[in-house]
C-alpha cells in the first residue's frame, strides 16, 4: 500500500457516503497528502499511515489492515479488500479502483502519479 492508495482508504473513514466528488493530492512532502475535506494523511518510515493525527493504520503479520479506530480490512476470495464498516475496494486495472459503499453508488477512484492526485467520483 502506498500513500496514493491510502488516500482512497481515507474515504472509508472520513467521508459520509454521497459526499462526492472526493480528492486528495500529495504535498511537496511526498510522505503527506491533503484531501478536499481537510483530511491530512501522513506516511511514516515503518509504513504506518496516520489520518489527521488521530487514526493510525498498519498491516499485521497476515498483511491485513488494522485501523486504530477499530476498523479492519482483509482480502476476500474475489480480490476485494473488505472493510469491517461495510466498504470494499478493488483494483480494476493500473491506477483505477472501484469502491463499493454500504449505501449509495459505487465509486471509481483514480490516482495520477504525474500530478500526484487521487479523485473518486460516483460510477
Amino acid at each position: 500500500m502506498n500513500l496514493m492508495e491510502a488516500t482512497i482508504f481515507a474515504i472509508l473513514i472520513s467521508t459520509p457516503p454521497g459526499n462526492m466528488p472526493y480528492g486528495c493530492r500529495l504535498t511537496d512532502n511526498v510522505k503527506e497528502a491533503i484531501c478536499t475535506n481537510g483530511l491530512v494523511i501522513r506516511e511514516f518510515a515503518d509504513g504506518t499511515l496516520e489520518y489527521n493525527a488521530k487514526i493510525r493504520v498498519s498491516k499485521n503479520r497476515r498483511r491485513e489492515l488494522i485501523f486504530s479506530n477499530g476498523i479492519t480490512a482483509n482480502f476476500d476470495s474475489f480480490g476485494w479488500l473488505q472493510f469491517s464498516n461495510g466498504y470494499a475496494v478493488r483494483r480494476v486495472e493500473g491506477d483505477i479502483f472501484r469502491v463499493a459503499q454500504p449505501q449509495g453508488p459505487e465509486l471509481t477512484c483514480r490516482y495520477s502519479v504525474p500530478v500526484a492526485t487521487t479523485r473518486c467520483t460516483p460510477s
